[in-house]
């Protein structure tokens, strides 16, 4: 990448590398740039491994009925099997109501955290149409008024939300890492005695949402909501509200906390990008997202392959350093990151948004650095929603990260950096005509990273210019969809040629070029 002389030695977590077991990357790293500038990380979380997928499905929407409530409040796992079937009559036969004493023969609908759980999603709903009609009391109503931080926070967040472009948005209650307590420590999953009220739930609620003009489906912001139910029939009071952990969510990332969630919003908006900060940063932040835009218009321009792709970015820039290292997950960030992005599986498990940071010192530090800094960055946004849950890949850290740096740069001559590096290393015997293996990326020496991302860059250069853009846009979908077993199987069925010939005629074409 330009300038070329950075490094980047990869996050433990990192997507594109060899750390996955379950499927493609959950987190990408992406190549430090030019000293003195940082490096630019991309947690690129595909997020669909089959560790998630094999015995788990995402609950989206309103329950159902009773059983489906019951499903979320019995196990972590959502497709816990359902209760036995009800012998006939059984719903005339509804057994004890909610002041009878405890029986075996209870029936679900009479259960204290089945009550609950639907006392929360009623409050839910509230919080969804009290946003839709931009009613900020409607909103509040729900809400403890006597936590003024707890009110403060939440006046603040609905005066956010109101400012992103949104599709859809709506709260909707889930299991997950659910807690049920009863005034007298009787059993939840009972029905109880009036002596069990008040009841107090903890429960993951997701805020699922489609931002306008950027994200494919419904991305879910989990949140973990208390809320103090005083009878049966109360409505509940929310008291308390955090992020849901990453690993309480069941299928990535739990997106907390949001930009919305951190500060007094400044939002831009472009026809390509919805730029998020703080609003005591709104001047650079306009400057900022104008640039954001002219990289995206040629991101978007730069791919010649097929639909599916996201339309557009949704990007926070920060120059806070404590912000920019827990945005959107609880997976620790590399001091020395510049930026990373993490893919959000929706609500079906398909990546439905990427969510993009940027410490905006970064797009100060060079005239030529920050528009391809956010190049890079967009195209592994602008790809993420073409992979597929549950498809074993053979995705290289070779093909992500050059395809990435091809398509930030396509549109210019190779940097000089590029050359003057790859000719040392050929001078010094050390070009083995081999592209770069995933440990390349993966390595506390420096220069053999830098070399690594400048080969991989080198080698979709090389594709794109004896086969087209629209070729190697097909063959790198092809590679991340999984369409075949393993890379070499797919280099041939794109380019026609055997892996080794390929390679062969790619390395002789570098040593000629640089």
């Amino acid at each position: 990448m330009r300038p070329q002389d950075f490094r980047e030695p990869q996050d433990a977590h990192d997507p594109y590398g060899p750390h996955d077991p379950h499927g493609p990357w959950p987190n990408a790293v992406e190549p430090r740039r030019s000293r003195p500038w940082a490096i630019c990380v991309a947690l690129l979380g595909a997020l669909v491994s089959l560790a998630f997928l094999i015995g788990t499905t995402a609950v989206a929407g309103r329950p159902a009925g009773l059983d489906s409530a019951d499903r979320l409040l019995d196990a972590e796992d959502p497709t816990h099997a359902p209760p036995p079937a009800r012998a006939a009559g059984a719903d005339s036969a509804r057994g004890p109501g909610p002041g009878a004493p405890t029986e075996e023969g209870t029936w679900p609908s009479d259960r204290i955290d089945t009550r609950v759980f639907f006392r929360l999603q009623a409050l839910a709903d509230t919080r969804t149409a009290a946003f839709e009609q931009g009613d900020e009391a409607a909103f509040l109503a729900s809400v403890d008024q006597q936590d003024r931080a707890l009110l403060d926070g939440q006046r603040r967040l609905f005066g956010n939300l109101r400012k992103i472009p949104f599709d859809a948005a709506r709260w909707v209650a889930r299991g997950g890492d659910k807690k049920v307590v009863t005034a007298d420590g009787s059993a939840p999953s009972r029905a109880g005695t009036p002596a069990a009220w008040p009841v107090t739930i903890s429960m993951n609620v997701a805020f699922e949402h489609t931002i306008t003009g950027v994200d494919v489906a419904r991305v879910p912001e989990t949140y973990t909501w208390k809320a103090r139910c005083a009878d049966p029939t109360d409505r509940c009071t929310l008291i308390g509200l955090d992020g849901a952990a990453d690993a309480d969510v069941h299928g990535g990332f739990a997106g907390y906390p949001a930009a919305w969630d951190l500060w007094d919003l400044q939002v831009e908006r472009r026809p390509h990008v919805v730029v998020m900060g703080p609003k005591q940063n709104a001047s650079a932040l306009r400057r900022n997202a104008d640039l954001a835009e002219q990289a995206a218009v040629y991101t978007l321009g730069a791919w010649k392959g097929g639909a599916g792709t996201s339309p557009g970015f949704a990007l926070v820039l920060t120059s806070s350093r404590t912000s920019f290292g827990k945005l959107y997950s609880s997976s620790e960030i590399r001091d020395w990151a510049a930026g990373y992005a993490l893919s959000m599986p929706g609500t079906d498990r398909f990546v439905a948004g990427v969510r993009m940071v940027v410490d905006d010192e970064q797009l100060a530090g060079d005239a030529t650095f920050a528009p391809i800094l956010l190049r890079h960055e967009m195209t592994h946004a602008l790809i993420a929603p073409l992979a597929r849950p549950g498809v074993a890949t053979t995705m290289p850290t070779w093909l992500a990260e050059g395809f990435a740096d091809w398509q930030a740069e396509a549109d210019r001559p190779l940097a000089r950096e590029i050359t003057t590096n790859i000719r040392t290393m050929i001078d010094r015997g050390r070009f083995t005509d081999a592209l770069p293996a995933d440990e390349d990326f993966d390595t506390a020496d420096e220069d053999r990273v830098e070399n690594a991302y400048n080969l991989a860059h080198l080698m979709v250069r090389y594709l794109a210019r004896t086969y087209g853009a629209e070729r190697v846009c097909a063959f790198f979908t092809d590679a991340l969809t999984g369409r075949n077993p393993d890379i070499d199987e797919t280099l041939t069925a794109s380019f026609g040629l055997s892996p080794d010939r390929l390679r062969a005629d790619w390395a002789a074409w570098v040593r000629k070029t640089v």
